[in-house]
């Protein structure tokens, strides 16, 4: 197999973090641009994703700006390919979002054409503009960005998908969250849109098959599935088909009248546990034809191999998938609402005395055998979800309860499989901040998104001695109080810590020694 040297922008999103496992699995050298590169550790760690460890990854912090432009340029050189999966959805300011994507696009397009990469390949999402169902937005401005793209660089290829099915995908969580949850489906005001959702391995297989494919060289490929469905009825699709429900559409004329965009995204947001902007943004589209149109990827390439997957196929496959925990690749939350953005505080990487400086804190630690701590370590990924905190359930849910009266997400049980797990990923209402399993020293830090009056982490650490001849196992509570709040909440809820963190200590060893 001629093997490239392919560089990816946007490697820490759902479609990225599956590219860069097929693609290093097929023997290509990897370029990785990111903001946020502490999301991509597992590339360096005990990743099954990847079959061996080959050194053909570089990951490159980078911020895409104007001024690192030069910078860009030099870490381009060498480089055939370029996949292009940044999208500025979730910024803040809602005017700036195309605008943002229009920079981004013409920066990396210009600092490819400088550095010799032959192809660009960007994942864009289809839209058909009809005058009683305009185009969104969100989907004009996946459509603009390629535009940018072209008048920048000499080979695009652009993929337009629709609704991605996949576990662990944004679209995938409201369908399966919606079609699990709600009683009846409510009859939507205005136009009801259509799409053509597609299976993200299938997704994968044409953005891989493009690569350097002489038939996609400055083209546009649409891509979907042979199923035209209206939103409201892929919900109804999975109530019927995974939960064996029948949802009966309702018009309900008077509350049509008061759900508006903003409120059943809010809605949604506390049904799915998920982002309210990344919700409010991806309905924008709710109205729109996300359908294939003048551009169908058999049009250029008619013989390909791909074997598309139904819309209930792919339903069955993501549910599979999601039962087993096994999300090879997980919708992110967004990066400005992350706790690992940058311009956020320090998110205490190192465990230095600057870093925990003015923060309380509890410490409780365990002697154990060298020949302990593999399993022991073990048994601590597999926290959250339905295993639990090692403790009274009672208690997280009781805190889980309080956190959503206060607008939080909740003890919502939801997490990827321990053998996935990677910076970034969501374990209930914890976020993976810090993760390493090293032979002699092995950490798994959380970072709380929860409702509290400051920053919480819960840090889970095994360190063997110097003579290597015994371990310390330590499971340490951080939090940094924000205000006279702060150390009322912390140290009103002393005593219970106390119990909590030594109970789970304790069990935690019970548990992992029953399975030496």
């Amino acid at each position: 197999m001629d093997t490239k040297h392919i560089a990816i922008f946007g490697p820490t999103g759902y479609i990225g973090t599956k590219l860069i496992r097929d693609l290093y699995n097929e023997g290509h050298k990897l370029t990785l641009f990111s903001r946020s590169i502490r999301k991509l550790d597992y590339l360096q760690n005990d990743c099954m994703l990847l079959r061996g460890i080959e050194p053909n990854i570089c990951i490159v912090e980078q911020f895409l700006e104007e001024e690192y432009y030069k910078d860009i340029v030099a870490s381009l050189q060498g480089v055939d390919a370029v996949y292009y999966l940044v999208h500025s959805l979730y910024i803040d300011e809602k005017s700036n979002f195309l605008n943002k994507d229009n920079q981004l696009a013409s920066l990396i397009a210009k600092a490819s054409t400088e550095a010799g990469v032959k192809q660009i390949i960007y994942l864009g999402g289809l839209g058909v503009d009809k005058p009683k169902a305009p185009i969104s937005k969100h989907l004009l401005s996946r459509q603009d960005t390629a535009n940018y793209l072209r008048a920048n660089h000499n080979c695009v290829t652009e993929f337009r998908a629709g609704v991605i099915i996949g576990a662990g995908s944004s679209s995938f969580e409201i369908i399966r969250s919606l079609g699990n949850k709600l009683p009846l489906l409510p009859k939507l005001p205005g136009i009801e849109g259509q799409c053509q959702p597609i299976l993200v391995d299938n997704v994968v297989d044409y953005l891989i098959h493009s690569l350097s494919n002489p038939k996609y060289f400055n083209q546009i490929a649409e891509i979907g599935s042979k199923d035209v469905l209206t939103y409201p009825k892929m919900i109804e699709i999975f109530a019927s088909k995974i939960r064996g429900v029948e949802l009966t559409t309702l018009p309900l004329p008077i509350i049509n009248k008061i759900l508006t965009p903003s409120i059943l995204s809010y809605i949604i947001s506390h049904m799915t546990n998920m982002p309210y902007l990344l919700i409010e943004r991806l309905l924008e589209g709710m109205h729109s034809y996300a359908i294939v149109s003048n551009h169908p990827v058999e049009a250029i390439d008619p013989d390909n191999h791909i074997e598309l997957k139904s819309f209930e196929e792919s339903l069955k496959i993501a549910t599979e998938r999601m039962e087993d925990a096994m999300f090879q690749s997980v919708w992110s939350i967004p990066y400005e609402l992350s706790v690992l953005n940058a311009n956020h505080k320090t998110q205490f990487l190192n465990l230095s005395s600057k870093e925990i400086e003015g923060m309380l804190f509890e410490k409780y630690s365990e002697k154990i055998e060298i020949q302990e701590m593999y399993q022991v370590f073990e048994t601590i990924k597999t926290i959250g979800g339905t295993t639990g905190y090692f403790s009274p359930r009672w208690m997280w849910e009781i805190r889980g309860f309080f956190d959503k009266l206060l607008g939080g997400r909740g003890l919502s049980p939801y997490r990827s499989h321990p053998s996935l797990l990677r910076v970034g990923d969501r374990i209930d209402f914890w976020v993976v901040s810090f993760y390493k399993n090293w032979a002699t020293n092995k950490v798994l830090r959380l970072k709380a998104d929860m409702k509290t009056p400051g920053d919480a982490w819960l840090q889970f650490e095994i360190q063997s001695s110097p003579k290597n001849d015994e371990a310390i196992f330590t499971l340490s509570a951080y939090f940094e109080p924000s205000g006279i709040a702060g150390y009322i909440y912390w140290y009103g809820l002393y005593f219970i810590h106390k119990f909590i963190f030594k109970y789970m200590v304790k069990e935690i060893l019970k548990e992992a020694r029953e399975k030496i």
